[in-house]
């Protein structure tokens, strides 16, 4: 179908959005216009780095959210997985209502929110009413029915570690890239495999997760309202991994952490503050490792993963540092 383009840039990436427009045709107006919507980028703010993505608009329509994963990303998304959360996240009312896709084109196309809605920052968190939306907000999305992809957060430190210390091989020549490790990378794996020990001797609860950590992914709208998006990486896991990796963006004190429990589970059960502490670390430690592994595999020079990497990686030294791990883990 013929779109207007404003940026006819022959890149890579606008291919695979015009390409995808083809694909969805039959859900577009014919004359629609196409616009770039999420640039992405690492750090210091993780937004729309899974994918390219744009905004299709027409004159007798409302306006639709077309992404596509980009290459480099693929090898973490399991397609099938992303449209099934999707669909019922958005059926649920919890975040925008998936339209169409395609995964041979490896695409989506969802209602698309308007101009008042913004991705949430840290500073959001500060308030009270916001941080208990947010919760309250990853807490149904937990409750939604279960997936078909069961993951384990100790299977993707397990799979990045590998890429990590054998070499991953980068998305456009095909070649194996040896991943350069942070200062006290030895260690902190040490200390992940202490971790892992004992989480694989606890019982372990689980329910589909957004398998994210990025603020970035809920969206701040009119009236205190919030919508989840990015579901690429959606999972059955241990639920308390992602109220961990959200804990990592906002939360500075152990207070904190205690009253994102609070707030998520109804009560700030010892247990369950010490499983949370745990998994930051495992997060920060994981996203430390993607970050590292994203920018020696990735064809996007431009994206921020390295000082990503490195500022997770720091995170996850820090918690170490300050918390007496082996005491925790007596403690699951």
């Amino acid at each position: 179908m013929p779109i207007d383009t404003p940026t006819p840039t022959p890149t890579a990436e606008a291919a695979s959005l015009r390409y995808a427009t083809g694909v969805f045709a039959p859900w577009l107006e014919k004359n629609a216009v196409l616009q770039d919507a999420v640039s992405p980028i690492a750090h210091p703010m993780n937004q729309g780095v899974d994918g390219h993505s744009g905004k299709i608009s027409g004159a007798n329509s409302e306006s639709l959210f077309l992404k596509v994963l980009s290459k480099d990303q693929e090898r973490w998304v399991r397609f099938e997985n992303a449209v099934e959360m999707a669909k019922n996240a958005g059926n649920s009312g919890l975040s925008p209502r998936l339209i169409a896709a395609d995964e041979a084109a490896k695409a989506f196309l969802f209602e698309c929110l308007g101009e008042e809605w913004r991705p949430a920052v840290v500073l959001d968190l500060r308030t009270e009413t916001l941080r208990e939306t947010i919760l309250t907000a990853t807490k149904m999305l937990h409750d939604l029915p279960a997936l078909g992809r069961n993951i384990s957060v100790i299977k993707q430190i397990s799979e990045l570690r590998r890429h990590m210390e054998t070499g991953i091989s980068h998305v456009v020549t095909g070649a194996t890239i040896k991943v350069t490790p942070p200062e006290d990378y030895a260690r902190m794996s040490a200390m992940i495999d202490r971790i892992k020990l004992g989480f694989a001797a606890a019982a372990n609860d689980s329910a589909p997760c957004h398998v994210e950590n990025s603020l970035s992914n809920f969206m701040l709208g009119p009236m205190g309202a919030v919508k989840i998006v990015d579901f690429d990486r959606v999972a059955n896991c241990d639920p308390l991994s992602d109220v961990g990796a959200l804990c990592n963006e906002y939360c500075r004190t152990d207070d904190d952490v205690a009253q994102a429990v609070e707030i998520y589970s109804g009560h700030p059960h010892a247990a369950t503050v010490v499983r949370v502490k745990l998994h930051m670390i495992l997060a920060a430690f994981k996203w430390g490792m993607w970050g590292k592994v994203s920018h020696f595999s990735s064809s996007r020079p431009a994206i921020e993963y390295y000082k990503y990497g490195e500022n997770q990686f720091m995170r996850c030294a820090y918690h170490i540092a300050n918390w007496d791990v082996e005491q925790l883990i007596k403690e699951m």
